[in-house]
């Protein structure tokens, strides 16, 4: 998933079995890394069979720079 901070301007980028649940820790503060970011904003999500097709695709995306997430949100 990519999410989006309005009041930082930044980017996260994860993955998890549950976006809704995740997505309530980056906003209720619990992740020191987004704390500052809230409220975060869902920008793209997609779903596989297994995990590692979602760390492969969350590595591939954490390598790109801004402007190609751009693109793919």
């Amino acid at each position: 998933y990519i999410i989006y901070s309005p009041s930082t301007d930044q980017y996260h980028i994860g993955q998890t079995k549950d976006l809704r649940i995740s997505l309530w820790q980056h906003n209720a503060k619990t992740n020191p890394a987004t704390a500052a970011g809230k409220p975060w904003e869902v920008k793209f999500t997609q779903q596989f069979n297994t995990r590692n097709e979602a760390l492969s695709l969350e590595m591939k995306l954490k390598n790109r720079n801004r402007e190609q997430i751009e693109e793919i949100i």
